[in-house]
């Protein structure tokens, strides 16, 4: 007695009930590009390494080139909401994700219940001090915490 399956029979079977695909969760795909998930309010606020003044920045790839984000007030939040100061229009960032705090020289982030998890050197954090290099993830998002001088 043979179990195979007639040709007719599996091409009709929808894919779904032929074979099942290991689940990925979403915050591992990283985003290569992530300047072309920032809204338009955050990329004409973004300058090239060259003219950067000095100062705080995240720092995000586009394609080959690296882009500046200046962290131009205290306390910026990072998210996918429309209250967001800088916004991700990507389903995997929170609404309100992340905050990043700078208090004189010195600068913080603070995941702010995030589905997806903010990480820091490719560790999931929920408050720690921020590094000029250091590689900062919100969700599958990632960018460079960097200070000029």
């Amino acid at each position: 007695m043979s179990t195979e399956v007639p040709a007719q029979r599996l091409e009709s079977t929808p894919r779904s009930e032929r074979e099942t695909e290991p689940v990925q969760a979403l915050s591992e795909r990283t985003v290569l590009d992530a300047f072309r998930l920032l809204d338009h309010r955050g990329r004409s606020r973004a300058v090239t390494p060259r003219l950067a003044r000095r100062g705080a920045y995240l720092a995000l790839q586009d394609g080959t080139e690296t882009r500046l984000i200046p962290l131009e007030s205290r306390v910026t939040h990072i998210g996918r909401g429309i209250g967001a100061d800088l916004r991700f229009e990507d389903r995997r960032v929170s609404r309100s994700h992340a905050i990043v705090v700078r208090h004189g020289r010195f600068a913080r982030v603070l995941d702010n219940r995030s589905t997806n998890g903010t990480f820091l050197n490719g560790r999931r954090v929920v408050a720690t001090n921020l590094r000029n290099g250091d590689q900062l993830q919100l969700g599958p998002v990632p960018m460079r915490y960097v200070e000029v001088s």
